[in-house]
């Protein structure tokens, strides 16, 4: 019974906000109150309607690259671990088969089973990984709640604080922020080359 609940709540979430998106948006560029803000990126890490960066560049435009960027990590970090609770604890037969469907993720499974830490760490840093699959996929394979908590803040945080520092800053200062932006894309080309030595290794 729960968890017919758990999904009839989520499917009338997901209507209102797919419903109400464009307002929501626009909430978002109306200056909004940090409580409103931190609400809103719960919500839209909850329901992806619009690609997540948007919403933190948003928040580092309105509020500043840190308070933006801490309001938007804590908010996904919190979405996320309701997909993680939702997958280990109500939802784990049908998690187990739409994650089975994602070719994007099967590749990165046995890496997150032998090292879920670092892992969990490289998925978030990747950005063509879903997301959400991550979530989900830790819960199913029953790692350790803080080991998937620590290693989801640690990854997130370098995209997170560049797109909160890209929101606050692109239009003021924007050769300052290209080049971290460079320096960024060349962080990620060196986790990527790890990333594959580490799979090649493995296959080994």
């Amino acid at each position: 019974m729960k968890r017919w609940i758990a999904i009839a709540i989520y499917f009338i979430t997901f209507t209102l906000v797919f419903t109400y998106k464009e307002d929501l948006a626009a909430l978002i560029n109306d200056q909004p109150s940090i409580w409103s803000l931190f609400a809103l990126s719960i919500l839209f890490a909850l329901v992806p309607i619009m690609p997540y960066r948007i919403v933190i560049a948003a928040a580092g435009y309105i509020t500043g690259t840190w308070t933006g960027g801490m309001i938007t990590l804590i908010g996904s970090t919190i979405a996320g671990a309701l997909f993680y609770w939702g997958s280990a604890y109500g939802f784990r037969e049908p998690a187990l088969r739409w994650i089975g469907s994602l070719k994007t993720l099967e590749r990165v499974t046995q890496f997150i089973n032998k090292r879920p830490f670092a892992a969990i760490i490289i998925c978030r840093l990747i950005p063509v990984l879903p997301q959400t699959a991550v979530n989900i996929y830790a819960g199913v394979a029953g790692i350790p709640f803080m080991t998937y908590l620590l290693a989801s803040i640690i990854g997130k945080f370098p995209s997170i604080f560049l797109y909160a520092y890209l929101g606050n800053s692109i239009l003021s200062e924007p050769i300052t922020a290209l080049g971290v932006t460079a320096v960024y894309l060349l962080f990620l080309a060196i986790v990527l080359w790890i990333y594959k030595r580490v799979r090649r290794d493995q296959r080994q």
